[in-house]
């Protein structure tokens, strides 16, 4: 609010030689920008309070300013004069110099009419410096998720309510076969991408967006322009406006194919292992750092009477006598702190119920990929008959 004086000197100077006509007086005195009267060629009839706030001037310092002062030097005001001239008015965006010569952003709103049958020029102006800055860093932001948008390795594609492309990445567009321009603007639902399923996982997200907030991600099969059929994983969000209304849906498509193609192949090379596992008659473990069995086949379950599941997380003094079982994990402690070998041991095993075989036992140390020790991995082979041949020899020479 405005000190009674410099009210009081408002009022004054506007009843002098160039005053406002009054209907203006209450616009220069509440608009909320900076407002000038001033002649074409640029000389200042009136200003308000909010030119010097802005300025930086003092009032009676305009009096012998020329408008043009407060622009930057490179205007081009005969330009400027005419084409408010031609139109009555004009609206524009240019920077204001303050006394103190810093520059700063500002928005001019200009109007001309006739003022003592002379041609007379109100110019209204706002400082912007706070929406430059803001569209700077909206600029900004676009940027980095724009290029976030074309840098990821997924494709990802932006929907309208009806389905159709208003937005799609390179990734994208190489995955599908296709030229972004030919993409944007169809329905994404209605090109022959999607194959039943896949197209059943769309709308499933779609749907689960809506009632959850949250869609799973899916795994699908679609098809490229070529007729390539692609394994792909969906997963998808909403974008939302300020007020938090839907605006658009984003789908975002990962190609799985090479992922898919090493499971197939890992799985192969699993099943192999397996039946390799399962078959040979020797006995074959795994245990980790703590001595447990992690993995087993089943000649060394059926050994102890048990399925490989039921040996699973269980050591050998489950399964062994005492001392037997003391033995093998004095064995398994040296392997695991000196990383050594054991190959081709013989020894007697003696199980729980009494029973007794003898094996040739062969343990290695298993490694992760840094190097580091993280358990053992053991193979028997049962040479009880072959120790009996023995024996039966070992008789028949002493006779």
């Amino acid at each position: 609010m405005l000190e009674e004086p410099e009210k009081k000197s408002f009022e004054a100077k506007s009843k002098g030689s160039h005053s406002v006509d009054g209907r203006y007086t209450t616009l220069f005195e509440q608009v909320n920008a900076a407002a000038f009267l001033t002649t074409l060629d640029g000389k200042i009839l009136e200003s308000n309070l909010k030119s010097c706030e802005l300025l930086g001037y003092e009032w009676d310092e305009f009096t012998n300013l020329s408008f043009r002062e407060i622009f930057p030097a490179s205007t081009d005001w005969p330009q400027l004069v005419d084409e408010i001239s031609a139109k009555g008015g004009i609206n524009f965006e240019t920077e204001n110099i303050r006394k103190d010569g810093s520059h700063f952003p500002v928005d001019v709103s200009t109007s001309l009419f006739t003022m003592d049958k002379k041609p007379v020029m109100l110019a209204l102006i706002w400082d912007i410096t706070d929406r430059k800055k803001a569209e700077k860093k909206l600029k900004e932001s676009e940027e980095k998720y724009r290029g976030l948008f074309e840098c990821t390795t997924d494709g990802i594609i932006v929907l309208d309510a009806r389905g159709e492309m208003l937005g799609v990445n390179s990734q994208a567009s190489e995955l599908f076969g296709l030229e972004k321009d030919s993409m944007i603007g169809n329905n994404f639902l209605s090109m022959g991408f999607l194959t039943g399923e896949s197209l059943s996982i769309v709308v499933k997200q779609f749907e689960e967006l809506l009632y959850d907030k949250m869609a799973k991600s899916h795994e699908a099969e679609i098809l490229s322009k070529n007729g390539k059929t692609l394994d792909i994983e969906f997963s998808s969000f909403f974008l939302f406006k300020k007020d938090n209304e839907l605006d658009n849906f984003v789908i975002i498509v990962r190609d799985i194919s090479d992922r898919k193609q090493a499971e197939i192949k890992l799985s192969r090379q699993h099943g192999m292992l397996q039946t390799l596992l399962d078959n040979i008659p020797d006995s074959i473990y795994f245990k980790d750092v703590e001595n447990k069995f992690i993995m087993v086949n089943k000649t060394k379950a059926a050994h102890s009477n048990v399925t490989p599941e039921e040996m699973v997380s269980r050591t050998d003094f489950d399964f062994l006598s005492e001392a037997q079982a003391k033995k093998a994990f004095e064995d398994d402690e040296e392997i695991l702190s000196t990383g050594k070998f054991i190959i081709n041991k013989v020894e007697k095993i003696t199980h729980v119920d009494g029973t007794e075989r003898w094996v040739s036992v062969t343990k290695v140390p298993r490694f992760d990929s840094e190097g580091n020790i993280i358990g053992t991995a053991g193979i028997s082979r049962d040479i009880t008959e072959w120790k009996k041949l023995e024996q039966m020899y070992e008789n028949s020479q002493k006779q």
